[in-house]
């Protein structure tokens, strides 16, 4: 069913089948880089370091877009395990200046931290 909610342009809060699992949720800024970077670098590659650096410590469940902020949405049972995996990729990769990554350790409300990645 996440297709139909992708499809319709909405994202659920964690993978249907992960009510227990660990989130990262980084929020890239949408509009307050250079213009240079938003021409020059891509969204989907970005996705596709992240997954590779994640490995076997979880899964990229796509992304949200509004104004102004994406949202990548990351699911595994170590959330600090897989944000140490993927920081050198969001520190070394233009989109990923200035995001906000929210650290969640469980199902939406569950105790969470946010790390600023520099600019």
């Amino acid at each position: 069913m996440k297709w139909l909610s992708r499809l319709l342009g909405k994202h659920s809060a964690a993978p249907e089948n992960a009510s227990d699992e660990q989130a990262i949720l980084i929020h890239l800024a949408g509009a307050s880089l250079p213009d240079e970077i938003y021409e020059e670098y891509d969204l989907t590659r970005l996705e596709d370091r992240l997954t590779e650096a994640l490995g076997s410590l979880g899964e990229h469940d796509g992304h949200e877009s509004g104004p102004g902020v994406t949202i990548v949405y990351l699911y595994g049972p170590d959330a600090e395990a897989m944000f140490h995996a993927i920081e050198p990729v969001l520190k070394d990769h233009p989109l990923a200046r200035g995001a906000s990554v929210i650290i969640r350790k469980g199902a939406p409300g569950a105790p969470e931290r946010e790390v600023r990645m520099p600019h």
